[in-house]
């Protein structure tokens, strides 16, 4: 006798001993699906068995959203929280409004300790057709996900085309004192392919029941043939957060170093203070003001203060689509008037998840930047308009390990009152993403 038909005889007394689905002296014949029965050995704690059921259809019907939904059951009881996450995931491939599937994967999340992703799928099962008894378990998670996320890392990695790797202008000659004068090569815009690469984490230990300590340090680097272009940015910040019922505040130091052609470029260091309005609701508001002093290592008439001012607010319209709206502000004095500037932008995004496994965001941005006086040499006040679009675009179907390709493009389009600094570009990125 095989396995699985000893565990359809025990599927059988387990039926003929329950007393909801007791029939008569006479006549107790009934039938039980495969899924009925994986129910009632789960029911009694047979989970093994109840496994063994469901990965036999599961070979017929790999995309049965009832044997997976099951399946992902059975293992979240036996804390293998992987293979969860991963039939979820497999069911929100065909079905990303199902709610109770998001509710299930953020709670898989949630054990596991991966509180970031088990944010991202509360938040989409919360914006879903659940009572407000769900919700309310929902803000429960939530609120104890402020205190108890300890790690939070980011890695991404990727090829990055790029048509104008230097994002400098494409005319050839330019006004200076009012003569024309020809620009050298290396000044003009230059495609390339390069490699993009981005890592970071914070460590936010809980210090009592309000009150956390934040450290965190981020690298990125984009990586051109040759170095002339080559550009990297290491950040930091450290300080406390104040935790309260539905928002947070930090008081942080912040400091980074960037390097331009694997060269010192600039440096600086300061304050931020921020704030996130909203834990356990539809709507989060994150706000933040900060200051720091900005050193260039070439030009130092650029040295100065720069003060930022900015806000986003994210919606969740449906357990499968976000939307995001972000504006702030930015002054930097300068020590000499010509590159004092003052800059506002505005900014959204939508992303939405698809059938078949894909997602799809598209994030546009403009800025406008005015600075205080003429630039020697032109005889006009630089005023900068630019216009930014992000699209990105994967597929949950394929995923490695929690990873899954992603593909993205940025456009930009800089308008200037100075011919200098008029430039497109297109930037192109092929890698991985963990978020999703």
């Amino acid at each position: 006798m095989s396995s699985y038909t000893a565990i359809l005889f025990t599927v059988a007394a387990l039926a003929l001993c329950a007393p909801a689905r007791a029939q008569s002296d006479t006549a107790r014949t009934m039938v039980l699906t495969d899924t009925q029965a994986a129910q009632l050995l789960i029911e009694n704690n047979r989970l093994d068995d109840a496994k063994k059921i469901l990965l036999h259809d599961l070979e017929s019907a790999p995309d049965d959203s009832e044997t997976l939904f099951l399946l992902g059951t059975i293992a979240v009881a036996q804390n293998s929280y992987d293979d969860a996450i991963s039939y979820y995931r497999h069911i929100l491939i065909n079905e990303p409004d199902a709610e109770r599937v998001r509710l299930e994967l953020g709670r898989a999340f949630f054990l596991k300790g991966d509180y970031d992703n088990a944010d991202r799928q509360f938040r989409f099962a919360r914006a879903g057709d659940v009572p407000d008894t769900v919700k309310a378990n929902i803000d429960r998670f939530l609120s104890a996900i402020s205190r108890l996320r300890e790690w939070t890392f980011n890695f991404s990695f990727g090829l990055a085309p790029d048509s104008n790797e230097n994002a400098a202008t494409g005319v050839s000659l330019i006004n200076i004192y009012g003569l024309p004068f020809a620009l050298d090569p290396s000044a003009r815009r230059k495609s390339g392919v390069g490699l993009t690469g981005d890592i970071g984490g914070e460590w936010s230990p809980l210090l009592s029941g309000n009150l956390k300590a934040r450290v965190g340090v981020d690298a990125y680097r984009l990586d051109y043939g040759g170095g002339q272009f080559d550009d990297m940015t290491v950040s930091s910040y450290a300080g406390p957060q104040f935790l309260f019922a539905n928002w947070d505040i930090s008081a942080l130091v912040t400091g980074f170093q960037r390097w331009y052609g694997n060269r010192p470029f600039l440096n600086g260091g300061g304050g931020r203070l921020a704030a996130d309005i909203g834990i356990t609701s539809d709507w989060l508001i994150g706000v933040s003001i900060g200051a720091q002093s900005l050193f260039y290592r070439n030009i130092p008439a650029q040295n100065g203060p720069l003060f930022s001012l900015q806000g986003q607010a994210s919606y969740v319209l449906s357990p499968s689509s976000l939307f995001q709206l972000q504006a702030g502000y930015n002054r930097q004095d300068a020590a000499a008037s010509p590159y004092s500037y003052s800059v506002w932008w505005l900014g959204g995004g939508y992303s939405q998840d698809l059938p078949f496994g894909f997602s799809a965001g598209l994030s546009p941005s403009y800025y406008f930047t005015s600075y205080d006086s003429p630039l020697a040499g032109f005889g006009v006040t630089r005023a900068d308009r630019t216009l930014m679009l992000n699209f990105s675009l994967l597929n949950r179907r394929f995923e490695y390990r929690g990873f899954t390709p992603k593909f993205s493009y940025s456009f930009t389009d800089q308008e200037s009152s100075i011919a200098l600094y008029r430039y497109t570009r297109s930037q192109f990125q092929f890698g991985l993403t963990s978020q999703f």
